[in-house]
This record gives structure tokens, sequence and C-alpha cells, in this order.
């Protein structure tokens, strides 16, 4: 009669038996993100655009602020927590994207202004100025904007609405367009008359900041659509403004 046997394994003395560490385990294991890692990287997307706009241009400068305290608490953290790459992307994309935008604004503010033309603010140095009403006194312009009489100078405004669109030689500049919206004229002091020297006149562009160069006069003139603006330009230059200051 034959006899089967069984064997089993043969465990031998001296050889633990293969246990899992914690380490192995956790080394592919989830690490938890925190919100700040993505954001970073959203930040630093966004920050592209302020190539397109001046007030844009401050998203760059949070991304940086935001990137940076997201790696500073990651390092501290030593691998509990994942989304450094996130973080560092989008560190180094605001910090490129908000220095080459902001320069390429700055650059643009500091050569738009021709060569012998004095840049002009028309809130500061025109609209508030008012007028020096004294008795006795013909003269109503303020001394500041008088002596701006015959001087090349550089300002930026909105063009008045009218019934002409294509080729003006004449328009009213105005201080902001908050008139298209509310339906009334510009104050006396808020609007400049235009009248191109150049052979090309100037189209009409609802809502488009535009930059006028020219020689100043403070001088009474008949404007378009019946108002009596008592400042004037001889517009040499007329485009689009290069930056909103």
């Amino acid at each position: 009669m034959s006899q089967s046997t069984v064997t089993q394994p043969e465990v031998l003395s001296g050889q633990p038996l293969p246990t899992t560490t914690a380490s192995s385990t956790n080394e592919f294991g989830y690490r938890p993100v925190p919100l700040l890692a993505p954001l970073s990287f959203f930040l630093g997307l966004v920050s592209a655009l302020g190539f397109l706009g001046l007030l844009v241009i401050p998203i760059g400068l949070v991304g940086i602020i935001v990137a940076g305290i997201c790696i500073l608490r990651l390092r501290k953290a030593r691998g509990e927590y994942g989304g450094m790459w996130l973080a560092v992307s989008g560190f180094v994309m605001s910090l490129v994207f908000f220095s080459s935008s902001a320069g390429i604004w700055a650059y643009g503010y500091r050569t738009e202004v021709p060569e012998g033309y004095r840049r002009l603010n028309f809130t500061d140095d025109i609209s508030n100025k008012g007028f020096a009403i004294t008795k006795g006194n013909p003269d109503i312009f303020n001394p500041d904007v008088k002596a701006l009489d015959g001087k090349q100078v550089f300002i930026k405004g909105y063009m008045y609405p009218t019934n002409e669109t294509r080729n003006l030689k004449t328009f009213l500049l105005v201080k902001d367009n908050a008139q298209c919206c509310f339906g009334g004229n510009p104050k006396i002091n808020d609007m400049i008359l235009v009248t191109m020297k150049t052979t090309k006149g100037v189209d009409y562009h609802q809502g488009l900041l535009m930059s006028i160069g020219g020689t100043f006069h403070c001088q009474k003139s008949s404007g378009p659509a019946g108002l009596m603006p008592v400042y004037a330009i001889d517009g040499t230059i007329a485009e689009g403004a290069r930056t909103i200051f």
C-alpha cells in the first residue's frame, strides 16, 4: 500500500519573513497638495495677460508672492505635501510675465512723447486748474495754463462724438468719456478743440483713449456740436494711446 506524503516548504532558521515597511508603502502613496500650489500655477498662467492691459500686471506680482509662500511651506513640510512643481512653475511664469510685461509698458511710457513735446495730464494740468476770474482782468485763464500757450504739448483724452466719424480734421478732445454714458455736454475746462495740421484726418473710435500732440493755445473758439471751448491745439500727432496714463 502506497503512502502519500505532503511536503511543506522548509523554513530556514535565521532568515526572517519579508515584512512591509511604512516607507515602502508610502513611496508611491498619495501626498496631499495644498491649495496654494495649483493657485500659484493658475496665477502664473493668468499673469501673461499683463501684455494686454496695464491693470492686469499686478496679477503677476501676486503670483510671485503666493508661489513664494507656497514653496517655503512645502520645503518646511519635508515631503509631507506634494505640488512643488506646480508652485515652482507658477513662480517662474509669474516672475517672467510680470517683469517682461511691466518693462514693455514702462518703455512705452518713456518713449511715447516725441522730442520737444511736453507731457500734460488732462485732469491735473488743465481741468483742475480752473479759471482766474478777477475784477478788471479780462484774461480768465489760470496762469499755469496760460504759460502753456504756444508750447508743444502731448496730452491724452477721448474724442467727443459728433455726426462725422471719418477723416476728421477738427474735433473735440475731452477729459473722459463719461459724457457718452450720461448724455451731458463736457464742461468748458474739460474739452480742447483740436485742429489737425496734417494732410490726413483722424477717424473717430468710441471709447478709445487718444494721444494728441501739437501747439497749445488759450483762445475762445467755436467747436463741433455748438460747443465753445477755450483751449485749442494745432494738432500734428493723433493716435491711439500706448498707455492709459
